[in-house]
Protein backbone atom coordinates (compact mmCIF):
# COMPACT_ATOMS: atom_id res chain seq x y z
CA UNK A 1 0.00 0.00 0.00
CA UNK A 2 0.95 3.22 -1.05
CA UNK A 3 0.79 6.81 0.51
CA UNK A 4 -1.31 9.17 -1.85
CA UNK A 5 -2.57 12.83 -1.82
CA UNK A 6 -6.20 12.98 -3.12
CA UNK A 7 -7.90 15.93 -3.96
CA UNK A 8 -11.35 15.87 -3.51
CA UNK A 9 -13.63 18.54 -5.23
CA UNK A 10 -16.39 20.24 -2.83
CA UNK A 11 -17.81 22.82 -3.85
CA UNK A 12 -18.98 23.88 -7.79
CA UNK A 13 -19.57 22.36 -10.83
CA UNK A 14 -17.00 20.18 -10.84
CA UNK A 15 -18.27 18.43 -6.94
CA UNK A 16 -17.07 15.19 -6.36
CA UNK A 17 -14.59 14.80 -8.71
CA UNK A 18 -11.26 13.32 -7.45
CA UNK A 19 -7.37 14.10 -8.18
CA UNK A 20 -4.70 11.31 -6.44
CA UNK A 21 -1.04 11.64 -6.74
CA UNK A 22 1.67 9.22 -5.27
CA UNK A 23 5.43 10.30 -5.23
CA UNK A 24 6.52 13.57 -6.22
CA UNK A 25 4.78 15.03 -8.64
CA UNK A 26 4.19 18.75 -9.75
CA UNK A 27 1.00 19.68 -12.03
CA UNK A 28 -0.93 23.20 -12.73
CA UNK A 29 -4.68 23.85 -12.17
CA UNK A 30 -6.90 26.04 -14.28
CA UNK A 31 -8.63 26.02 -17.30
CA UNK A 32 -6.15 25.35 -20.09
CA UNK A 33 -6.57 21.94 -21.92
CA UNK A 34 -3.04 21.45 -20.86
CA UNK A 35 -3.79 21.52 -17.02
CA UNK A 36 -3.43 18.37 -15.47
CA UNK A 37 -6.43 19.93 -12.80
CA UNK A 38 -9.11 21.12 -15.34
CA UNK A 39 -12.09 23.25 -14.48
CA UNK A 40 -13.81 24.57 -17.42
CA UNK A 41 -17.46 24.13 -19.24
CA UNK A 42 -19.18 26.03 -16.54
CA UNK A 43 -20.05 29.85 -16.56
CA UNK A 44 -18.97 29.18 -12.86
CA UNK A 45 -15.13 28.17 -13.86
CA UNK A 46 -14.50 31.92 -16.33
CA UNK A 47 -13.55 32.66 -12.49
CA UNK A 48 -10.49 30.36 -12.89
CA UNK A 49 -7.40 31.55 -15.00
CA UNK A 50 -6.22 29.54 -17.51
CA UNK A 51 -3.09 28.78 -15.67
CA UNK A 52 -4.56 29.45 -12.01
CA UNK A 53 -1.81 27.74 -9.97
CA UNK A 54 0.82 25.34 -9.79
CA UNK A 55 0.81 22.11 -7.40
CA UNK A 56 3.95 20.12 -6.37
CA UNK A 57 3.09 16.58 -4.74
CA UNK A 58 5.25 15.01 -2.72
CA UNK A 59 3.04 12.62 -0.16
CA UNK A 60 2.39 13.75 2.98
CA UNK A 61 2.67 17.05 1.67
CA UNK A 62 1.40 19.35 -1.48
CA UNK A 63 3.33 23.12 -1.80
CA UNK A 64 0.79 25.12 -4.23
CA UNK A 65 1.85 28.33 -6.26
CA UNK A 66 -0.53 31.35 -7.27
CA UNK A 67 0.35 32.00 -10.92
CA UNK A 68 -1.18 35.42 -10.79
CA UNK A 69 -4.11 34.64 -11.27
CA UNK A 70 -6.93 37.04 -11.70
CA UNK A 71 -8.98 35.87 -8.68
CA UNK A 72 -6.13 34.33 -6.17
CA UNK A 73 -5.23 30.87 -5.20
CA UNK A 74 -6.29 30.23 -1.44
CA UNK A 75 -5.47 27.76 1.22
CA UNK A 76 -8.36 27.47 4.01
CA UNK A 77 -9.67 30.98 3.13
CA UNK A 78 -6.14 32.96 3.27
CA UNK A 79 -4.64 34.41 -0.25
CA UNK A 80 -1.34 33.20 -0.80
CA UNK A 81 0.36 36.27 -1.53
CA UNK A 82 2.99 36.94 -4.08
CA UNK A 83 6.06 38.73 -2.57
CA UNK A 84 8.43 40.53 -5.24
CA UNK A 85 11.48 39.98 -2.70
CA UNK A 86 10.56 36.39 -3.02
CA UNK A 87 12.21 34.50 -6.16
CA UNK A 88 8.94 33.58 -7.99
CA UNK A 89 9.85 29.76 -8.03
CA UNK A 90 9.74 30.08 -4.41
CA UNK A 91 6.55 31.86 -3.33
CA UNK A 92 3.86 29.71 -2.43
CA UNK A 93 2.47 27.86 0.59
CA UNK A 94 2.52 24.03 1.75
CA UNK A 95 -0.38 22.14 2.81
CA UNK A 96 -1.74 18.65 4.06
CA UNK A 97 -4.03 16.54 4.87
CA UNK A 98 -8.01 18.32 5.63
CA UNK A 99 -6.67 21.66 3.78
CA UNK A 100 -8.87 23.53 1.68
CA UNK A 101 -7.58 24.61 -1.52
CA UNK A 102 -9.90 26.87 -3.43
CA UNK A 103 -9.53 28.36 -6.93
CA UNK A 104 -12.35 30.74 -8.15
CA UNK A 105 -15.55 29.31 -7.18
CA UNK A 106 -14.37 25.48 -6.33
CA UNK A 107 -13.04 24.26 -3.62
CA UNK A 108 -10.79 21.04 -3.38
CA UNK A 109 -9.96 18.85 0.06
CA UNK A 110 -6.66 18.01 0.65
CA UNK A 111 -6.58 14.25 2.19
CA UNK A 112 -3.76 11.89 2.77
CA UNK A 113 -4.60 8.21 1.97
CA UNK A 114 -3.29 4.72 2.16
CA UNK A 115 -4.13 3.63 -1.66
CA UNK A 116 -4.35 -0.60 -1.94
CA UNK A 117 -4.26 0.19 -5.75
CA UNK A 118 -0.94 2.33 -6.25
CA UNK A 119 2.59 1.16 -5.70
CA UNK A 120 5.62 2.77 -3.34
CA UNK A 121 8.80 3.32 -5.00
CA UNK A 122 10.28 0.69 -3.10
CA UNK A 123 8.17 -1.79 -4.97
CA UNK A 124 8.86 -0.17 -8.17
CA UNK A 125 7.56 3.24 -10.35
CA UNK A 126 5.12 4.70 -7.37
CA UNK A 127 1.61 5.12 -8.68
CA UNK A 128 -0.98 3.78 -10.67
CA UNK A 129 0.77 1.44 -13.50
CA UNK A 130 3.51 3.47 -13.87
CA UNK A 131 1.65 6.85 -13.63
CA UNK A 132 2.39 9.14 -10.42
CA UNK A 133 -1.22 10.75 -10.79
CA UNK A 134 -4.95 9.54 -11.80
CA UNK A 135 -7.50 12.09 -12.64
CA UNK A 136 -11.17 11.22 -11.90
CA UNK A 137 -10.02 8.59 -9.66
CA UNK A 138 -12.95 6.10 -8.73
CA UNK A 139 -10.98 3.43 -6.48
CA UNK A 140 -11.94 3.36 -3.13
CA UNK A 141 -8.95 4.05 -1.03
CA UNK A 142 -9.10 4.48 3.19
CA UNK A 143 -8.32 7.88 4.86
Amino acid sequence: MAAAIRLTVITGPHKDRKFCFCGPTRCQAGRALDCFIQFAGTERDKLISRYHCQMEFDPPAVHVRDLDSRNGTFINGKRIEMSPQVIPDLVGVSCCHGDLITLGGTTMRVDLVDCPHAKNETEGKAGWDGEPAMKDCQLPCPK
